[in-house]
């Protein structure tokens, strides 16, 4: 009896708490009365990754005539910048202030800045805290395999202490089914998936048209990749950027969303942060053998918001260097989004 209560304590109860530990972390610290707002550059994340980022601040800059995009190359027209990602933008473009298109792309989604915009997200509670989105998986396995030795345990040696012990393996099925991570590949907070679903579905994100988006054409890139552009030169210009980059993907938009669901993934953990949408070689700056969201075109869809159960986590960091410059559930225990 006493090595029943033993092994339950100690192979399914600990493992337990720790879970229910992690999920109550996932919940997000974020206060009703301090709302978050998200910006182009968040929206833009939130929905395509670090691909996404990268075209949008090229269609932002471009559309504001500070950078010009034909025959495959980047331009830049002066120095002004805004940000800390158009400013990575201007260092890429060297001393010739010009870049090809491609290679800007990939150095924009390896850039540091990416990874500081997402530690943003992070500290505002619309993202997991990378501890929690990297033990909350481990977790649970620890948890299953307690759960199965406590299980077996319990049936083997039948007694009248078995009965309680039983009762907590049924507590322990209720942990591993309800508390598991969302089936996003943004690792969003509860508090965070609601937060963007409510951007996203607002009047300001959910127009199509780029001429009477309120951010043009930077804003339906945003939202919907660079196939939510109109036909024209810009479109095309990516598109062919696209197809010859190695990394990118097919210009699916199931595959460009943060929801998409795959049993592989592009992004790794390194670097102590997470940026979805390439993988880290060594330190910052690696590239991504299969960034499935870099590729900027996609269809206009909401990334946040997702039909799939069984879309994948992922998680990268990144960085770079110059001068100058859903409805898938984030969680589930005991609580509906």
């Amino acid at each position: 009896m006493i090595v029943l209560i033993v092994v339950a304590l100690l192979a399914l109860v600990a493992p337990s708490l720790w879970v229910l530990r992690l999920w109550s972390l996932s919940r997000g610290p974020v206060a009703p009365e301090a709302p978050v707002e998200l910006g182009l550059l968040d929206m833009a994340y939130l929905n395509g990754g670090a691909g996404r980022v990268a075209d949008t601040v090229i269609t932002k800059m471009h559309q504001d005539g500070r950078v010009t995009v034909a025959d495959g190359t980047v331009t830049a027209a002066g120095a002004a910048s805004d940000n800390a990602l158009e400013r990575a933008l201007l260092r890429h473009c060297g001393s010739d202030w010009a870049v090809p298109l491609g290679r800007l792309r990939r150095e924009l989604r390896r850039d540091h800045a990416v990874l500081t915009l997402h530690r943003s997200l992070v500290e505002r509670g619309v993202l997991l805290r990378p501890e929690v989105h990297r033990w909350w998986p481990r977790a649970l396995v620890v948890q299953l395999v307690g759960l199965a030795v406590t299980g077996v345990v319990a049936v083997v040696a039948f007694d009248v202490a078995s009965f309680p012990v039983l009762a907590l393996v049924a507590f322990g099925i209720v942990v591993q089914v309800g508390c598991r991570p969302g089936g996003t590949r943004m690792p969003f907070t509860s508090e965070g998936r609601e937060i963007a679903r409510r951007h996203l579905r607002s009047p300001h994100w959910s127009v199509t048209n780029p001429y009477s988006h309120p951010e043009g054409l930077a804003g339906v890139v945003a939202a919907g990749g660079t196939a939510a552009l109109p036909d024209g030169d810009l479109r095309e210009q990516f598109e062919r950027a696209a197809a010859e980059d190695p990394a990118a993907s097919p210009s699916r938009r199931d595959e460009d969303s943060p929801g998409w669901s795959s049993s592989s993934s592009s992004s790794t953990s390194c670097g102590g942060g997470l940026v979805v949408g390439f993988a880290c070689d060594s330190g910052f700056g690696g590239d991504s053998g299969d960034s499935r969201d870099s590729g900027g075109s996609a269809g206009h869809t909401g990334g946040m918001i997702c039909s799939s159960s069984s879309c994948s986590s992922s998680s990268c960091s990144s960085g770079s260097s110059c001068s100058s410059g859903s409805s898938c559930s984030s969680s589930s225990c005991g609580s509906s989004s």
